[in-house]
């Protein structure tokens, strides 16, 4: 219970990426990868979007699930940190949790992504021009985009919500009864 406390208290503790500055430069690679109009450039370009979304739903799983274990307050519910999901695994987790805005967009977003990911990487020896490959991550790289305006949204939604719990709430009564 203090370690919930302590971090709705600060919001430095709340769910975020580990390394920001580095993710945006990951986007900026796959950009410009994309840019280059070569084979290895849309793989490149298709993986690092891949990844970069498997960071966003992860961030916003995080978010849900801290969510839910305001809500519940003070009764406690720990959600066991799964490691190595796939990207599929991940998303049911997605599917199981609370509702927010946007929340059956963004999952389906991200599965059609993962789709022509999967499609590309498996049948790539069949592709017969490098532009059907062209057309397919630029499908990619519009959903990525697409997908990240949906994260942003849910990730302000959840932090209103948060400064929400953080004013409501006297957590230091709590802390003072620990």
């Amino acid at each position: 219970m203090q370690e919930l406390i302590e971090k709705i208290k600060d919001l430095s503790n709340w769910a975020s990426f580990e390394r920001p500055d580095f993710l945006a430069d990951l986007n900026t690679v796959a950009d410009e990868a994309f840019e280059k109009a070569t084979v290895e450039g849309y793989l490149a370009a298709l993986l690092i979007y891949h990844q970069l979304c498997e960071e966003l739903v992860h961030l916003v799983l995080k978010n849900a699930q801290l969510f839910i274990q305001l809500s519940v307050f003070p009764t406690e519910i720990d959600f066991p940190q799964k490691k190595r999901l796939m990207f599929g695994q991940l998303i049911e987790e997605l599917k199981s949790t609370v509702s927010f805005k946007n929340k059956d967009e963004f999952i389906e977003k991200c599965l059609e992504l993962n789709r022509h990911r999967i499609d590309i990487v498996h049948r790539l020896t069949k592709r017969t021009t490098l532009l059907d490959v062209q057309h397919q991550v630029s499908e990619v790289k519009r959903l990525f985009n697409m997908i990240y305006d949906l994260f942003e949204d849910t990730h302000d939604f959840f932090r209103v919500c948060f400064h929400g719990f953080r004013k409501d709430i006297d957590w230091d009564e709590y802390l003072e009864g620990l």
